[in-house]
């Protein structure tokens, strides 16, 4: 007999449903709901395997048949969570603050603000052409904490983020201090501090201002 026709009908079905799976990224709700059905179903009773030749092909095609299975159903429901894009974060400055503006560190009151990312603090750029702290919010994007302090002085706001490491795909590396990201009038410099990825963003400005301003924190 061939080999096929040993093979249980349970099995090539779900052989059947890998290799549809496979031929697309984002498998359909109603092949996830077949495969989940194979997986409750109770098992048919089948004769004892014979040793060696077919008989151990088939056990060891049933196992392999039960991690595919489970691999297939964590792929399915999504795995882990991808980590958020920067133009997400970039949105976020134009959502406004959620609540009070912190204040000025104790310890360093004219350089910094009470409000951090692990040890990353954000700047006081009170002194730095009298821009007050005036807001602040805070954001879960795709599992990732994103913090916003916001920024007020002559009637313009700046929106400075930062979000938990590790670095966002896309973000600045060593050898280029900063990115540009550019949506209607609003203008947002991205750069990495500590590991953790920065945004500061505004409108009626330039990158170049807002670098300016944003490479303080660095020195």
């Amino acid at each position: 007999m061939a080999p096929d026709q040993e093979i249980p009908e349970r099995e090539q079905r779900v052989i059947d449903l890998l290799t549809q799976a496979s031929v697309s990224t984002r498998a359909p709700a109603g092949l996830r709901a077949q495969v989940q059905a194979l997986r409750e179903a109770p098992a048919k009773p089948s004769r004892p395997p014979r040793m060696g030749g077919l008989g151990s092909w088939r056990v060891g095609l049933a196992g392999a048949m039960a991690v595919a299975v489970a691999a297939l159903v964590i792929t399915l429901s999504g795995g882990s969570a991808a980590a958020p894009s920067l133009a997400r974060v970039a949105a976020l400055s134009g959502r406004g603050p959620a609540g009070p503006a912190p204040g000025p560190l104790a310890s360093a009151s004219s350089t910094l603000l009470t409000a951090a990312v692990g040890d990353l603090h954000f700047p006081n750029w009170q002194s730095d052409g009298g821009w007050q702290a005036s807001g602040e919010r805070t954001d879960t994007v795709s599992g990732r904490a994103v913090t916003t302090v916001y920024y007020t002085h002559a009637g313009t706001r700046l929106a400075y983020s930062i979000v938990a490491s590790p670095a966002l795909s896309g973000s600045p590396t060593a050898g280029s201090p900063y990115a540009v990201l550019q949506k209607g009038s609003r203008v947002t410099v991205i750069w990495t501090d500590k590991g953790h990825t920065c945004t500061l963003s505004g409108t009626g400005t330039n990158a170049e201002s807002l670098w300016s301003l944003a490479k303080t924190t660095l020195e």
